[in-house]
């Protein structure tokens, strides 16, 4: 009965340890008084980041005011450790220098003795993955390889990579990435805490500077694979949020360019082709076009690598599929440079399929550009830790999937078909046109 007693006594204990509320009180801060965020994985931990005045401000944990222990009441870039106030003229917190265009992060360490630091929150505008397994140097990884990752429209801290990764076939560090805040320089790089190497599989912390240990893929390829990877510089946390198995590795987008194209024989701004199924190769651009070459480019800014005809001045034959392939510097390699050649100007779907190495250009009817009803023509069904959405008619739609909570766990483009596989949960499926009309929404369960 005693230790049942004692087991009770600390589970309550730990309980209202990690129930406890921090509040900033005082001027600071747009509000007088500003709740801060406990940590999700440290329950001891309590942040606030936003914008910060040099006006002075104390902690108040629900029962007591806390201030600076020693004389020093400055708590930027250095943390202090803080005691109950006794009186309420006693002198609080108060940041000297501050900027207004600046962010910054308050985060308060609970305890015995209870700490607390104010630092700068740094945004990036970029953050790059570069590693082994985009690398096309043999043998060392060229800064030319890195990939750019997409910036959170709401979360300034937050980044996402969409893409292959495939463990290499040459090079070094075959299986091995890192990530950037420039695509020019080698620092300052973000890597997994710790001394030695960890899976990306595994959900981490990370840290910027430092030793140069780095995630890894294994060599065996049960990792490769498409990836969703969630890159958060605030919490310094890396996660894998989607992982589909795969051993192709298709660009995140393919570009059109010619004088067939609004852009004519331009690189640096193509035609850009959306994926509309990316683990099978698909990709689609819908536009204008005049008589004339058109080609396709693997990447922006460069004429080494296209996709093009087998023919010289391939016609296109509107709803025929046209075989493509793949010139690798054809100018040195001794490749073909054929173009396909539009007959007419019109409005045009132009699909392309990577797995199939085949094209199929349509002639974009009224019917396909006017409003559709989009109930009577998506299907929207969840079945064996897959959500399939499946259309009926050739043009774009755009794809979002929300957690129950209202997060955004997935966005994409398609055609016809799209299937996503997501761990067990309650889902809302939105589906839209391409100018984000006649949406269809459908909550989805996982079993």
């Amino acid at each position: 009965m005693k230790k049942l007693i004692i087991c009770l006594v600390l589970t309550c204990s730990v309980f209202t340890l990690n129930a406890k509320t921090w509040s900033i009180i005082g001027k600071a801060l747009e509000n007088d008084t500003t709740l801060l965020e406990q940590d999700a994985t440290n329950p001891n931990l309590y942040k606030y980041v936003g914008k910060l005045t040099n006006k002075s401000f104390k902690l108040f944990n629900g029962v007591d005011y806390y201030i600076p222990m020693c004389g020093n009441n400055d708590p930027f870039v250095q943390e202090l450790s803080m005691e109950k106030q006794a009186d309420e003229s006693q002198t609080g917190f108060r940041v000297s220098y501050v900027s207004s265009n600046k962010l910054y992060r308050i985060s308060l360490t609970d305890g015995v003795a209870p700490k607390l630091i104010v630092e700068k929150a740094i945004t990036y505008n970029h953050i790059y993955l570069i590693g082994g397994p985009v690398n096309t140097h043999d043998p060392n990884w060229l800064l030319g390889d890195a990939r750019e990752l997409e910036k959170d429209p709401e979360n300034p801290f937050v980044f996402y990579y969409r893409g292959f990764l495939k463990y290499n076939t040459f090079g070094e560090e075959r299986g091995a990435i890192k990530f950037l805040t420039s695509n020019s320089s080698w620092d300052p790089a973000y890597h997994p805490i710790g001394t030695s190497n960890m899976p990306l599989a595994q959900a981490s912390k990370m840290r910027l500077g430092g030793t140069d240990t780095k995630w890894e893929i294994p060599a065996d390829g049960s990792r490769n694979g498409y990836y969703v990877i969630k890159f958060n510089t605030l919490d310094e946390t890396i996660s894998v949020e989607q992982f589909e198995h795969a051993n192709v590795d298709y660009p995140a987008n393919i570009f059109i360019t010619g004088e067939a194209m609004p852009c004519g024989w331009d690189n640096n701004t193509p035609e850009i082709m959306t994926p509309t199924n990316i683990l099978e190769g698909k990709y689609s651009w819908t536009g204008n076009v005049l008589p004339g070459q058109f080609k396709f480019l693997k990447n922006k800014g460069s004429w080494g690598s296209c996709y093009v005809a087998t023919l010289k001045d391939q016609s296109i034959v509107y709803d025929q599929l046209l075989p493509v392939v793949y010139e690798f510097e054809y100018y040195n390699n001794g490749g073909n440079d054929y173009k396909f050649l539009i007959p007419d100007s019109g409005r045009c779907i132009i699909n392309m399929d990577l797995a199939g190495m085949k094209i199929l250009v349509k002639k974009e009817t009224q019917n396909s550009t006017k409003n559709l009803k989009m109930s009577d023509e998506v299907v929207i069904t969840a079945n064996a830790g897959k959500i399939v959405v499946k259309c009926f008619s050739a043009f774009k739609k755009n794809l979002a999937i929300y957690a129950i909570d209202g997060r955004n766990i997935y966005s994409n483009s398609f055609v016809y078909d799209s299937e996503i596989s997501l761990p067990k949960g309650y889902y809302i499926v939105k589906v839209a046109d391409s100018k984000g009309l006649n949406n269809v929404k459908k909550t989805c369960i996982l079993n």
